[in-house]
């Protein structure tokens, strides 16, 4: 699935979002193939949705535990699906500089498994900005573990924005659920793609400057350093 093909060229930053559960896998495949140049990584328990996203990278985690069938709502086996499945997390993410998640509050798999994943995304010194997107007002069942996984989350990630679906209902144009869904949808994409604009040109300006600190030493400082560290043929 080339999820390493965005790497870093002349101090460009490599960067991917990450989709987590279903609401989050469907913004990530909205940026798929858009003209922010990005990795895009789809995190699911739910195989079915996971197939149908558009992604560069699509993890089925646990499915030993869920059977496909996704977590029917619980956070705690969400987390612990990813945290199963840490190893293969790890292994996609570390190809990148800038990882921005996005994840829906108050189901199963983006509630419980988006802190994990921003955990492992700290571990691999990954700079991470993270999307959680909140319930409407209506779903009063999903609200107590929207808070929760939020909480969760910004303790892991301070670069953490609550996207609030209620505020769509007042949008202009939206006479239905799924004009505020598609609402929604809309602002996080333009969200996410500012969001990598600016990480990115962090990151971009870092790496210039550790490449002109390299260049500026001295022949004889690159020689020793090469001498020093590279494996010596007996």
């Amino acid at each position: 699935m080339g999820y390493g093909s965005d790497i870093a060229v002349g101090g460009d930053a490599r960067v991917c979002v990450i989709g987590v559960g279903g609401a989050g896998c469907r913004i990530a495949s909205l940026l798929y193939g858009g003209a922010v140049r990005v990795g895009v990584i789809a995190i699911n328990t739910d195989r079915e949705a996971l197939d149908e996203c558009d992604a560069d990278y699509r993890l089925y985690i646990c499915k030993e535990v869920t059977k496909g069938l996704g977590t029917n709502g619980d956070p705690l086996l969400g987390k612990k699906c990813a945290q199963v499945h840490e190893a293969e997390i790890m292994g996609v993410v570390r190809n990148y500089d800038v990882a921005v998640i996005v994840a829906g509050m108050g189901g199963g798999t983006g509630t419980g498994a988006a802190s994990v994943i921003a955990e492992l995304c700290n571990r691999a010194g990954v700079s991470t900005t993270a999307f959680a997107i909140m319930p409407f007002s209506f779903e009063s069942g999903r609200a107590l573990k929207a808070a929760e996984g939020y909480r969760a989350l910004r303790v892991v990630c301070k670069d953490s924005i609550r996207i609030e679906n209620d505020k769509a209902l007042s949008a202009e144009g939206v006479r239905t659920f799924d004009d505020a869904l598609s609402v929604v949808n809309r602002a996080i994409v333009s969200s996410i793609a500012n969001a990598i604009d600016d990480q990115a040109e962090i990151i971009r300006a870092k790496i210039q400057k550790d490449m002109a600190a390299v260049d500026d030493r001295s022949p004889e400082a690159r020689f020793a350093e090469t001498t020093m560290w590279s494996p010596v043929p007996y």
